[in-house]
């Protein structure tokens, strides 16, 4: 798989949509010069592929998130709130409507964590991908013969 596919802009969307509070900011891949607390920001980190077999593969990517509150407490209730319910979703929707989801593989905090350099939060997000087959011939014609009765 190439690019990011989608990935980052469907974590931040659950982001924004998990903490329902336009208040919140939430970046992708860098803080911005101007960022505005409170905010969350997601970076990726790592990126694995697995061998499944011949028609598909998986790909494992990690993410670090960063919570900047107005105020300690703030920035521990994001933390809580954003890990119990990336545990409880089980798979963030991809593209909804084709029905493809990224699965969460696990989801861990660190409140003792740098916000800014580090991450108070550690995910990993996974998706199972068809692998495109080239194995096969293209069929070049089809011979269609009515049965005589």
């Amino acid at each position: 798989m190439s690019g990011d596919e989608g990935w980052m802009q469907a974590l931040a969307s659950w982001t924004a949509q998990t903490l329902d509070d336009a208040e919140w900011q939430v970046y992708e891949h860098a803080w911005p010069a101007d960022y505005e607390r409170p905010a969350v920001l997601w970076r990726l980190t790592g990126v694995e592929t697995k061998t499944g077999n011949a028609a598909f593969g998986e790909e494992l990517r990690r993410y670090a998130g960063h919570v900047l509150g107005r105020d300690p407490a703030q920035e521990a209730d994001a933390v809580a709130r954003l890990t119990s319910a990336l545990n409880a979703a089980v798979k963030l929707p991809l593209d909804a409507a084709q029905r493809r989801y990224l699965l969460v593989g696990e989801a861990v905090a660190d409140l003792k964590a740098d916000a800014i350099a580090t991450g108070q939060l550690g995910l990993a997000l996974n998706r199972k991908n068809r692998r495109p087959s080239e194995t096969a011939p293209l069929m070049q014609e089809v011979a269609f013969q009515q049965k005589e009765e």
